[in-house]
């Protein structure tokens, strides 16, 4: 496809190729699949019309940051996997040499007022590494859809944006309103705080730190410890491990995926951890406790 987008100004920046990869129309946005070259350390200022939503799906290359111009004194911030720019603001950005994949969307009013997303310049920061699992996996779905379209892919692309949107405006929503009420703070995680982290942990890859799991909970990482333990009863390298093997389990009573796709799907680093780690809960290996139940 073309280089040009359709849902953001790609900078003029020398060293920087954009490539868009796949794209697909919806009524209310744009979602475009992007291929990334950059040549030696880069800088440029990011804008859209629109409001754009970024996720990486490749390592962003050099670590990057970024500043908005509207908050002149702030100084520039990391930049995380997921991105959200509201329409008509400045991002004043830097990163590094390499090349990165993403999926970019450019939306207006999905659900209300964007605008109502950012209320202040914390939120508008915050923005800059928005850490909702429920967006991420909305956002690989439609990634898929783009990759390989397949009957009905509009329809379920305009389901999933339209989760995005739902479900920006609840991030935002939950950290600015807080975990809890009183001058004391919450005494326990609510069920909504427990979902996020059990969907975290269930995604595949590394376990999330737990200053990703308090970021997810909207409090502090010394707090988190306290709150985790008083609402589950467990530590949370227990919960953790105790949430994997359950899930694992569930995949091992079907004649497939494969063992080591399972222990992919499951977070463990390699099959030989995953084994390890099932037969110390279990007793037996995955591929015993497979045979067992469907004999």
């Amino acid at each position: 496809m073309a280089s040009i987008s359709a849902v953001f100004d790609v900078p003029d920046v020398r060293g920087m190729d954009c490539r868009v990869a796949g794209r697909m129309v919806l009524p209310r946005a744009t979602v475009e699949l992007h291929h990334y070259r950059f040549t030696g350390p880069q800088s440029g200022v990011f804008r859209s019309g629109r409001g754009f939503l970024d996720l990486a799906l490749s390592r962003r290359p050099g670590g990057p940051s970024g500043r908005y111009t509207a908050l002149p004194r702030s100084a520039p911030i990391p930049m995380g996997d997921i991105i959200f720019i509201p329409a008509g603001q400045d991002l004043e950005t830097r990163w590094g040499e390499g090349e990165q994949r993403s999926i970019c969307c450019g939306f207006e009013g999905l659900v209300g007022n964007d605008a109502d997303l950012i209320a202040d310049g914390a939120a508008l920061e915050a923005s800059l590494d928005v850490r909702s699992p429920h967006v991420r996996d909305a956002l690989m779905r439609l990634a898929r859809e783009i990759e390989c379209p397949d009957f009905g892919s509009g329809l379920l692309a305009e389901a999933l944006m339209t989760d995005v949107g739902v479900q920006l405006h609840r991030y935002f929503r939950s950290n600015r309103a807080g975990p809890g009420h009183g001058c004391g703070g919450p005494s326990r995680l609510d069920p909504g705080q427990l979902r996020r982290i059990e969907e975290a942990i269930e995604q595949p890859g590394k376990l999330p730190s737990v200053a990703e799991l308090a970021g997810l909970c909207g409090v502090s990482t010394r707090h988190f410890f306290r709150l985790f333990r008083v609402s589950t009863g467990q530590t949370l390298a227990h919960y953790a491990a105790d949430r994997r093997i359950a899930r694992a389990k569930a995949l091992l009573v079907q004649p497939r995926p494969p063992i080591k796709e399972i222990a992919w799907r499951c977070g463990f680093e390699t099959p030989a951890a995953f084994s390890a780690a099932f037969r110390k809960a279990m007793g037996m290996t995955p591929k015993a406790f497979r045979q067992t139940v469907r004999n």
